[in-house]
């Protein structure tokens, strides 16, 4: 194979494994990962969704959020409640999901911190261009 383009997906892979494991190391300390901690906060503003609508919200399959989910459930921080007549449970952060995400904020602050000092004036550019890809692919 004679192409020496760059692969756009295998570069983003690439810098999200980087990123991930940035700000997992930052929230290390209370014990959440990067992506527990994208799901509580996502979950604590919505309204008692249900993982269709969560999974919808966070842009993940379905099974691999509940996959995502459970340590959050069986640590109390996420509650599960299913409402009569309705098939689908409803999910919600408890109030030790609510402190878990207070704890948890600014380690993940400090990350921020960091990608944005990198990223310098070029952050508003690059999230909107991400944000087009994400809408128009």
């Amino acid at each position: 194979m004679s192409d020496t383009t760059p692969c756009i997906c295998g570069r983003l892979r690439r810098t999200s494994r980087a990123l991930t494991r940035l700000y997992d190391e930052a929230l290390e300390p209370v014990g959440i990962t990067v992506t527990q901690f994208s799901v509580l906060r996502t979950l604590s503003r919505m309204e008692r969704p249900t993982l269709v609508e969560l999974a919808e919200a966070t842009a993940h399959e379905k099974s691999a959020l509940w996959r995502i989910l459970q340590p959050l459930v069986k640590s109390g921080r996420i509650a599960t409640a299913a409402e009569a007549g309705a098939r689908a449970q409803r999910l919600s952060v408890t109030p030790a999901g609510l402190e878990k995400l207070n704890d948890a904020l600014p380690h993940w602050r400090a990350a921020q911190a960091k990608v944005s000092g990198t990223l310098g004036e070029r952050e508003a550019a690059l999230i909107a261009l991400l944000k087009e890809v994400e809408t128009h692919v």
